[in-house]
């Protein structure tokens, strides 16, 4: 059974809790104004949220006192809040800045997920720098990497090969890979006497290319790196859902 991974925190992809705690009020104005009572309350239950009351009620006050909202009525000592054209500005750079980076770690979640168990998306990710980087520091590279070339190994339409050959396949297949002497470091790390799981041969005696095959071991070890790797991809799947619901509307489109 795997251990179950501590969640992933909104500061992962530069988020502060000041951050997140703009981004829930903003959503709740959306549709119109609110009660700052209500904006508190919002806050308070968002599981995303793990601050303080205090800091809370400092955070919302701290968006009035910038003039990203504004009281626009009162009732007795109830304010209406509603937010600010220098709010709605703010909200946009929010936007631009994590609703395409979160959509596109789901979707690379939910494509690995697809790869290890056969359920979920099957597009493939749209990377650029920026997104890859992020996916590789919140997934672990080493199991997935692990999984993907020994099922590569595993493919009866794929003969033995060298690590370049699997590198560069992995590419093709997946639209995923690490850097390219990091598989080295994996492929000597499968094939020491300590795991096994691989083996590897010159394909003559003059050395021109190293060839890796897949041992019985090995064979086992695809669905347990598999489920390894799938762990990290769920509780990716679990942060990126939890950030999406702040930005609800255009998350929609």
């Amino acid at each position: 059974m795997q251990k179950s991974l501590t969640p992933l925190i909104p500061a992962k992809i530069g988020l502060s809790a000041k951050d997140v705690i703009y981004l829930i009020v903003f959503r709740e104005l959306q549709n119109g104004p609110k009660y700052i009572r209500e904006l508190f309350d919002s806050v308070i239950t968002e599981s995303v949220n793990l601050k303080s009351k205090s800091y809370i009620y400092q955070a919302v006050q701290d968006m009035a006192s910038i003039g990203w909202i504004s009281c626009i009525e009162t009732r007795g000592m109830k304010r209406i809040m509603a937010v600010t054209e220098s709010g709605t500005k703010k909200h946009e750079d929010f936007t631009n800045t994590y609703l395409n980076l979160l959509r596109r770690l789901k979707g690379a979640a939910d494509y690995f997920e697809y790869i290890i168990t056969g359920s979920g998306s099957k597009e493939q990710p749209i990377w650029d720098e920026g997104v890859l980087k992020h996916f590789n520091r919140l997934i672990s590279v080493r199991h997935l990497a692990r999984f993907l070339f020994l099922s590569i190994l595993n493919d009866p339409e794929h003969k033995p090969g060298t690590v370049v050959n699997i590198y560069e396949l992995m590419a093709k297949r997946y639209s995923w890979q690490c850097g390219e002497g990091y598989m080295y470091d994996l492929a000597h790390e499968m094939e020491d006497h300590s795991n096994g799981w691989v083996e590897g041969r010159w394909n003559s005696i003059r050395r021109h290319h190293y060839i890796y095959r897949l041992t019985d071991l090995g064979v086992l070890m695809i669905s347990k790196e598999g489920e390894s790797a799938l762990n990290y991809i769920r509780n990716l799947q679990h942060y990126t859902r939890s950030l999406l619901r702040l930005f609800p509307n255009l998350n929609e489109r």
